[in-house]
């Protein structure tokens, strides 16, 4: 796994992405969507 963190950071840094922006923006937006997916699971309760 390690290497594969390695070869993204790479990337990130050769094309110019903001890893840490893109992981706050995917989270905020996973947070979001999800807000209200699993409060009617009983098997979660």
């Amino acid at each position: 796994m390690a290497d594969v963190l390695w070869v993204l950071i790479c990337l990130a840094n050769q094309t110019g992405v903001d890893l840490t922006q893109a992981f706050h923006q995917n989270l905020e937006k996973k947070t979001k969507r999800d807000l209200n997916r699993h409060k009617q699971n009983e098997k979660l309760k």
